[in-house]
């Protein structure tokens, strides 16, 4: 057996990943030079992408929320789905991939924290780094590295789609230097075609995301182009974020912000005087709205959520 496939089994086995792909570091080249696996670890040779899928359980609590106003489900979303397990889960796993590979095979590897709360660099500003002008100041862009590696497409939402999973799972990166085989980058079946579906532009309360032929941007990975939708990310972290009491989810909190699409200094002054006691566990709860994951038909949606009655939404109508 090779070292490629001992870590991959190590990692779908112990670990207890869903999926696994590697890309070659070269595979980064045309990111900013502050983003690039040699950034971490020079002489990097290979990263290590690991998906962890979110229960179907899990991603209908934030419907009993959503629909039926069931605000209490929301915690479990929370918890479950976005701030917490999938995240805290990813993030140990990459240590113990990382030591599992220096440990049995003598190279250095580097766990690159992800999620939500961890994959950004420092900074000095109250913005989180989804939005504004710090918006790409991530260490290696996940959805891109997923991309790379084989794991799946990167749908007009900007998210990873799997064939298996859609939208909902979680990413986890390790780099190292050691020389691995690598995996072709994505080239299955198509997944997002805006034209055709569009729904995570009309499911998006604030208008955040762009309707097939709007605004996009392009991003070269692995020698190819990969073009998504470009996001009013300001305006998706007053419905993500509550900032606004019609996305609050029943919470009794004050508008942060005056209108859906804020500028900088708006929000910043918004997350200078929300109460501490509103903040999620990363300071910035994104949990309010995501719509544009649990309602992305791509992974076998109408199956799990649709026909089985867990869900009222109908992809025509938008969001309920």
């Amino acid at each position: 057996m090779s070292f490629t496939q001992k870590i991959k089994d190590y990692i779908l086995g112990s670990c207890r990943m869903d999926a696994v792909g590697i890309a070659p570091a070269s595979a980064f080249a045309a990111e900013d030079e502050n983003h690039r696996p040699e950034i971490v670890l020079p002489g990097a040779k290979s990263v290590i992408v690991f998906l962890k899928r979110i229960p179907d359980g899990v991603v209908q609590a934030a419907f009993r929320a959503a629909e039926d106003k069931n605000y209490a489900a929301q915690s479990i979303y929370a918890a479950y789905g976005r701030e917490l397990t999938p995240t805290m889960d990813l993030f140990f796993m990459q240590f113990n991939i990382s030591e599992y590979i220096e440990r049995n095979f003598g190279y250095t590897a580097v766990p690159v924290p992800s999620g939500p709360m961890h994959n950004v660099t420092p900074n000095n500003t109250a913005l989180p780094a989804f939005v504004g002008s710090k918006r790409v100041n991530y260490i290696i862009h996940s959805e891109r590295a997923a991309y790379a590696a084989g794991l799946g497409e990167i749908g007009w939402n900007n998210m990873l789609l799997t064939p298996e999973n859609g939208p909902r799972q979680g990413i986890g990166i390790v780099v190292t230097n050691m020389e691995l085989d690598y995996d072709e980058p994505y080239s299955g079946p198509k997944l997002c075609d805006p034209e055709k579906c569009g729904v995570c532009a009309r499911c998006c309360p604030v208008g955040a995301i762009p309707a097939a032929g709007g605004k996009t941007e392009t991003h070269v990975v692995s020698g190819r182009k990969v073009t998504v939708a470009n996001i009013k990310n300001n305006a998706c972290a007053v419905a993500s974020m509550g900032l606004r009491r019609e996305f609050a989810r029943g919470l009794d909190v004050p508008d942060m912000v005056d209108n859906c699409d804020p500028t900088d200094a708006e929000l910043e002054k918004a997350y200078h005087t929300k109460r501490v006691s509103d903040y999620g566990l990363d300071h910035y709860p994104k949990h309010f709205c995501n719509n544009c994951l649990i309602y992305c038909p791509v992974g076998g949606w109408d199956e799990k959520f649709g026909k089985t009655g867990l869900s009222k939404f109908k992809a025509e109508e938008g969001a309920k």
